[in-house]
């Protein structure tokens, strides 16, 4: 049976999935060769009523039904179409987003899968490992680089890699928060209820005196309590709301607020060292000694809080140049406070300048850049309270120096002066701050080459060829950046001697060089009845391949 513009309609193969798309398909097909009214309804006799229909009017309702079978098929196979082509454009441009779970994301992909397969469409399962691979965050970026340097992709099925990402998104929940690439961990104990020895509390009656969850006995037990902000550790006096003022926080006042940390270099300093605590409390690096910091800006006025509630004044702003193995770091924007007990880092201005650092395992590890690939410290905890971290502090200061490498310096300054003239103006104080010079067997090399004597370039030379093609100079010349139009990038000359003759062959690579030399000599050696007896080069590696010898 046929029909304008629809086609033979044909049966689909049912394999045993896809059964709704199936099943919707074999309803347009019934339809459309009138036989839906059997599968339905069954074989039935014929009635009065049916009898006494007209032949005409019957033939004419079957035409209509046929016709709206095959419009429904018209229309189904266009909507598929539509809809196929949306959820293709889905699938391709769908991703997992950052602050999204990895079973939400999974859920949602196979649910675009499941909806493509009911229309038609069957994706493969190399498809499919390969879509969730691509589609992962930065923070799977490891895991996904295992999978396919370790797992043959043709072959590993979907379920096992979601297996696989699953475990590993267990294993980021476990060390931290949902991003592994957040600047830093803060270790506080009213929000994590997390205490000195890494175990957390999640069950059981808040604490009468801190209003948190913990084991054992407080902290704060004794403690005085503000009236005016509820924190424990001050009175409302000294509370930092009172003014807009900078508020540091001191070692010793760990026990007291829970929510500072510091961090400590384990390695990679080299000289003399000092020691500096990082603080999540302090809001700018801060130090007492003026002696570390360079480029000191003396116009810098403002006040900071100390843990005992007084104000201290800041002396100015500078800037800490340290070294470490990998190089001088350059700390800035270090307050000179002359009052402070101790030298603190500023977590917040760190993260400002683009560093990130990561707590956890009792260590703190410091990174320069967002992947967290590039470690420039790893700190081990002090105790269970801080990280003092150390530094090497550079000095411009010489401590010793030797006296033959002084008079060689004096001789360079004073224009390669001869030694003995040196030592006429050390002995005669004829320059102030000129130590005493040693004897003049110092060799110096500028002088070897600037005062020796050398020998004039000839004019001419010595030997020149009696005849022509006694003596043959020849150059390559090449790569030239820019190829000719015959494509070649090298060109070679070949000047004769006595009759100062000079032929030019261009070539394509220096691999030619022989080839072109014998092109050469049997023209020549044809053209004037001569024989070339000698070949000078520069010894390059052209003219004395294997060819030439």
């Amino acid at each position: 049976m046929s029909g304008s513009g629809g086609g033979e309609l044909r049966a689909p193969i049912f394999n045993g999935e896809n059964f709704d798309f199936w099943q919707i398909k074999m309803k347009t097909i019934f339809r459309s060769h009138e036989l839906w009214d059997q599968v339905e309804n069954g074989y039935k006799t014929s009635t009065k009523e049916a009898e006494e229909l007209k032949e005409a009017e019957t033939k004419l309702m079957h035409e209509n039904l046929v016709k709206d079978a095959r419009a429904l098929g018209i229309i189904q196979g266009a909507v598929r179409s539509v809809k196929l082509q949306g959820l293709r454009r889905d699938f391709e441009y769908t991703r997992m987003s950052d602050n999204e779970s990895l079973s939400g994301y999974i859920a949602k992909l196979f649910d675009l899968i499941n909806q493509m397969n009911s229309y038609g469409e069957d994706l493969s399962n190399q498809r499919i490992v390969q879509k969730l691979l691509i589609s992962l965050p930065k923070s799977y970026d490891s895991i996904a680089a295992v999978i396919e340097n370790t797992k043959d992709l043709d072959t590993i099925d979907a379920q096992d890699v979601v297996a696989i990402l699953k475990g590993y998104e267990q294993r980021l929940d476990r060390h931290g928060d949902n991003s592994a690439e957040k600047a830093f961990a803060s270790f506080n104990v009213g929000s994590k209820a997390t205490l000195s020895n890494g175990h957390t509390n999640n069950s059981g009656n808040k604490c009468k005196f801190c209003d948190k969850l913990h084991y054992g006995e407080c902290w704060f037990k004794n403690k005085v309590k503000c009236h005016k902000c509820n924190k424990i550790g001050h009175i409302a006096k000294y509370c930092h709301t009172n003014k807009a003022v900078q508020q540091v926080n001191f070692a010793n006042q760990v026990e007291e607020t829970g929510n500072l940390f510091f961090a400590n270099h384990s390695g990679e300093v080299k000289k003399m060292s000092d020691e500096w605590y990082i603080n999540s409390g302090c809001s700018n690096h801060m130090t007492s000694r003026e002696n570390l910091l360079v480029d000191i800006v003396r116009e810098v006025k403002a006040k900071v809080q100390v843990g005992n509630g007084f104000l201290v004044e800041v002396a100015g702003k500078g800037t800490l140049i340290i070294e470490t193995m990998k190089g001088k770091r350059y700390i800035k924007e270090v307050m000179l406070v002359p009052s402070l007990a101790e030298n603190l880092l500023s977590v917040g201005q760190m993260t400002e300048h683009g560093y990130f650092l990561v707590f956890g395992d009792h260590k703190v590890d410091i990174f320069d850049d967002s992947s967290l690939s590039n470690m420039v410290v790893s700190v081990k905890q002090k105790g269970n309270i801080c990280f003092p971290l150390t530094f090497n502090t550079i000095k411009e200061i010489a401590l010793k120096t030797n006296v033959q490498e002084c008079s060689k310096i004096w001789h360079k300054r004073f224009g390669h002066l001869n030694f003995r003239s040196l030592k006429l103006l050390q002995s005669q104080a004829m320059v102030l701050g000129l130590p005493e010079i040693q004897n003049g067997e110092v060799l110096c090399h500028g002088c070897v080459l600037g005062k020796g004597h050398r020998e004039p370039f000839p004019k001419e030379s010595k030997w020149r060829a009696k005849e022509p093609l006694e003596l043959i100079h020849s150059d390559l010349c090449g790569p030239m950046q820019t190829a000719s139009l015959g494509g070649n990038k090298y060109f070679i000359t070949f000047i004769d001697d006595f009759s100062r003759m000079c032929w030019v062959y261009f070539l394509r690579n220096k691999s030619e060089t022989f080839h072109v030399f014998k092109k050469f000599k049997v023209m020549v050696e044809l053209q004037s009845g001569y024989h070339v007896k000698r070949l000078r080069t520069d010894r390059g590696r052209e003219y004395i391949s294997a060819d030439f010898l």
